[in-house]
């Protein structure tokens, strides 16, 4: 009996022990972690250039006489505004009236009319007779009666904005047969279009060969 039980007792601490002696296994030291190069910054692209303009004229004399076209066809020029004006003007009162629950409601409404036009802003001529004229009507709305007029300066030739000035109200413009008053900042508007100007220089060349005398009777 005792021999059966130091067998056993032999058996079950060599078997735990075998267990965890042979349960124990050698694992590798860990791989140092894969460092990544960054990647240089992509350089970035230029912006492509943007399209050439062409350069920009004010409208003068010199330049209409030199296009030497007829008012009807300087309409085919796109002008441009040189500053930006606002014009606006008092359209009077309104009366909004409603009659809620037997009670009468009487709204004063002051209306008024307010046009902005942005400096570069872009319009068309409205020709009211042939051959170059002293002032152009050019319309940047989608009216044709809302114009407005430019007209020649004899110092430097070019044609600006026609307003009337009231030293106490202001200055003052007509805009689609009604009155505005006109507001802008700095020099008064002119107009302006864009010409793209080369030069061809393409010279005509021509060889001389000589000339002889010619004698008579031979």
């Amino acid at each position: 009996m005792k021999y059966i039980c130091a067998v056993l007792f032999l058996v079950l601490g060599i078997f735990p022990a075998g267990v965890f002696a042979g349960g124990k296994k050698d694992f590798p030291p860990p791989s140092p972690p894969v460092v990544r190069q960054a990647l240089p910054p992509r350089e970035a692209q230029p912006a492509p250039p943007p399209p050439p303009e062409f350069p920009v004229r004010p409208v003068t004399r010199d330049l209409l006489e030199l296009i030497g076209k007829s008012a009807y066809e300087l309409g085919d020029l796109q002008y441009f505004i040189s500053s930006a004006i606002t014009i606006e003007r008092n359209k009077g009162m309104q009366y909004d009236i409603e009659i809620i629950d037997g009670e009468g409601r009487i709204q004063e409404i002051n209306t008024r009319e307010k046009i902005i036009i942005p400096k570069d802003t872009g319009g068309v001529l409205i020709p009211e007779s042939s051959g170059i004229p002293r002032t152009l009507k050019i319309c940047f709305d989608d009216v044709d009666e809302h114009t407005l007029t430019f007209r020649e300066n004899p110092a430097d030739r070019r044609f600006y904005l026609v307003f009337t000035e009231d030293r106490r109200y202001g200055e003052f413009i007509e805009y689609g047969n009604e009155t505005f008053k006109v507001n802008f900042n700095g020099e008064i508007p002119y107009i302006y279009v864009r010409m793209n100007e080369t030069i061809d220089d393409q010279p005509k060349i021509r060889e001389l060969t000589g000339r002889f005398v010619q004698f008579q009777g031979r």
